[in-house]
């Protein structure tokens, strides 16, 4: 697939999405995280409510989704979570390009702040490529490996 041309990436509180793109936002989240990895839990909680909601649409479907944490939501720090790219998107780098999205983004948000992500332990290697340095042991995080990453602040 040549899903580069026709990208769009969106940053967006969720007061401001669309009922339908609110949808498709759940129901991606729902596929990858329910469905094909098997993590029993809600996936929806109430940082949805504060949180920036970045999407990359293509041809108006969603192409990759990850969420923004204000400092104090979560973590200390700026936090980027619930980062997915659907089934058709994958394996076109889209994953690291809405990673830089969300970074840069943080940065320009919240400037000499490190940025906290919460990795899937099979997905440190990605996140160190980004710039983002492991923290400690792995932990289970709904019985999925992961590390504590942060993303040292820009000067």
């Amino acid at each position: 697939m040549n899903a580069t041309n026709n990208i769009e990436f969106h940053c967006n509180r969720l007061e401001t999405l669309s009922p339908l793109q609110l949808h498709a936002i759940m129901l991606a989240r729902q596929t990858v995280f329910i469905d094909e990895q098997r993590i029993c839990c809600a996936d929806t909680d109430l940082h949805d409510l504060h949180a920036w909601h970045v999407t990359v649409w293509h041809e108006g479907k969603l192409a990759a989704y990850l969420r923004i944490l204000d400092p104090g939501e979560k973590y200390p720090e700026p936090a980027i979570g619930r980062v997915i790219t659907t089934h058709a998107y994958r394996r076109i780098g889209l994953g690291k390009r809405i990673m830089q999205v969300a970074i840069d983004h943080c940065t320009r948000l919240y400037p000499g702040q490190a940025i906290r992500i919460s990795a899937q332990a099979h997905l440190e290697t990605f996140y160190t490529r980004l710039g983002f340095i492991t923290l400690g042991e792995q932990y289970l995080e709904e019985g999925v490996p992961h590390y504590a990453m942060l993303h040292p602040a820009e000067a």
